[in-house]
């Protein structure tokens, strides 16, 4: 009942929210017609929404010939990672399934019941259908899938003995074998299909940082959970700066230095922000295009919402639906995209703690995104909505005025001399003044080419 009323207080304060609901809504169905009858590929895609429902959402958007491609490589990685996380079975033994993972997928009929819980417990127990989909892949990108895998595993074991990273570094390496080979195996899959810049795939730094910065983010978002499940990725040599052990940030006794680690990855996670735009405008395909750059502009409007947040050590934070909708429709063509990820920076830069010690790094991590998106930020401000709201109301307290006038024809009301006029007309008259002003002197803004800080409009 909560989230009921809170979803309908948010359409009434945000209104433009419920459009962009809506429009998501109509997407989201349109998707699902497009899928194949096939049964196989109706489980695997049934699945990629119980495991995750915002990757699915991407993926189920792109074009056949690589939509297939990517959900068995989604499913493929899941399954590893839900070994990998398997905490009920030694270390020794998760390194060794984790490294011969790759392995599987060349075995036809395999499958486990051992490993997981819940969607994903399921998805391993039917896995030999996830095979039987990559079987019947192109080789090129069974090629990819395989060797990713292959990297991955090897990496995950790596870190299963570890249970935390000690240094940047080793969170950055973390990082790309979780993350960043996702991106490098998905760059390598659009180069089949010639849907980005060539050159990305001998670029793979481009890659990594896609990667790392969504992983980075969900590290940040997830402390608590992280932390009560026994896992801690926050690296040592960040967190001991502001506290003797991880776990003290949960005690509100500690925010202070709680909040300011937290800036501290927030601002580790924003330098990897200029790769990504310059990898993003790199994407020549539209479809491919959106599928790489909403998890991007989701994850700057996440970190946005953490930075020096103290909910993060008390709750999951979350970006409102109604935003993750407006987002998503928004994220069609680099220029919006620049704007977004302006107007979050700008937002966190306003919001640097004076007494933060990371203060001045934030703020030129931040420059530098805003310096970088600058020549796409119009001067004139967007009025659409505003225009429409005030044509609404002009509409409305006009006709409420003709038909006052109608009704007390021949009385002393406001509109003839002498009597006493209601406090409703007062207030409708003024109201009614007030949006004849903002149309006469903001409508027509509408019609006005935008001016930018530049020329430069890629």
């Amino acid at each position: 009942m909560a989230s009921l009323v809170g979803s309908f207080l948010s359409f009434i304060l945000h209104p433009e929210e419920a459009y962009s609901l809506l429009s998501l809504k109509r997407r989201s169905m349109v998707q699902a017609r497009n899928l194949s009858p096939d049964p196989n590929w109706q489980f695997c895609y049934e699945f990629l929404n119980k495991v995750s429902r915002s990757f699915a959402m991407v993926i189920m958007e792109l074009g056949e010939e690589l939509r297939n491609p990517i959900c068995v490589f989604y499913l493929i990685l899941r399954g590893l990672d839900t070994v990998e996380d398997d905490t009920r079975i030694s270390p020794k033994e998760r390194a060794v399934l984790c490294k011969d993972f790759y392995k599987v997928l060349r075995q036809k009929g395999w499958h486990t019941e051992k490993h997981g819980s819940g969607a994903e417990k399921e998805l391993l127990k039917n896995f030999h259908i996830v095979i039987d989909c990559f079987g019947g892949l192109a080789e090129p990108y069974q090629n990819v899938i395989v060797d990713i895998t292959q990297r991955m595993g090897s990496g995950m074991a790596k870190y299963i003995s570890s249970h935390e990273c000690k240094t940047v570094s080793e969170y950055d390496e973390y990082c790309y074998y979780v993350a960043g080979l996702v991106g490098i195996g998905l760059t390598r899959m659009f180069a089949i299909v010639d849907a980005v810049d060539p050159t990305f795939c001998s670029k793979e730094y481009l890659s990594n940082s896609m990667g790392l910065f969504l992983q980075k983010t969900n590290i940040i978002r997830d402390y608590l959970e992280d932390i009560e499940e026994g896992r801690t990725f926050w690296p040592r040599e960040i967190w001991e700066l502001y506290a003797s052990k991880l776990e003290d940030f949960k005690d509100p006794a500690n925010m202070e230095g709680a909040t300011r680690c937290l800036n501290h990855l927030v601002t580790d996670a924003l330098r990897h922000v200029p790769d990504c735009l310059e990898y993003l405008a790199g994407a020549k395909d539209p479809k491919v295009f959106n599928f790489v750059s909403i998890p991007q502009v989701m994850a700057i409007a996440t970190l946005a919402e953490c930075y020096d947040n103290p909910k993060v050590f008390c709750c999951k934070v979350k970006v409102r639906r109604g935003v993750t909708a407006k987002l998503v429709m928004k994220s069609t063509n680099m220029k919006n995209i620049y704007q977004i990820f302006y107007r979050y920076a700008v937002s966190i830069r306003d919001r640097i703690p004076p007494q933060d010690p990371n203060a001045s790094q934030t703020r030129q991590a931040l420059d530098t995104i805003i310096a970088k998106c600058m020549s796409y930020v119009p001067v004139t401000p967007d009025l659409t909505l505003a225009n429409r709201v005030s044509l609404l109301l002009f509409a409305v307290l006009s006709a409420y005025l003709l038909h006052r006038r109608k009704e007390n024809a021949g009385e002393g009301t406001i509109w003839r001399r002498g009597g006493v006029p209601q406090a409703c007309d007062v207030l409708a008259v003024v109201a009614f003044f007030a949006v004849m002003i903002y149309l006469l002197t903001f409508f027509g803004l509408q019609f006005v080419k935008p001016q930018y800080n530049s020329e430069s409009t890629n």
